[in-house]
């Protein structure tokens, strides 16, 4: 039923379905970040005792990216249960 003195209801037909978010992409992008730190880690390992202050800080940059990734995605889970937790409580 669409008016035209509500713009809101124009586009509605009733059909549109609702999708979530995947999890698998947030655990993706964690998987991606950790393969990146442990790439790093393994050109390290291979110079020994030619390491630079540059490979250091880009291990650095890399970890701090890691830690961003998996809290923003825990955050995101724990959010989401607590929005679904919420909802089933005012069901009953």
């Amino acid at each position: 039923m669409a008016t035209s003195a509500n713009p809101f209801f124009a586009n509605f037909s009733g059909s549109n379905s609702q999708t979530g978010f995947v999890v698998g992409n947030l655990f993706q992008l964690v998987n991606n970040a950790t393969l990146s730190a442990q790439a790093k880690l393994q050109i390290i390992q291979s110079k020994r005792s030619a390491v630079s202050i540059a490979d250091m800080f880009e291990m650095q940059m890399l970890m701090n990216h890691l830690s961003q990734l998996s809290e923003m995605s825990t955050n995101v889970i724990s959010a989401a249960n607590a929005a679904i937790q919420s909802m089933a409580r005012n069901v009953k």
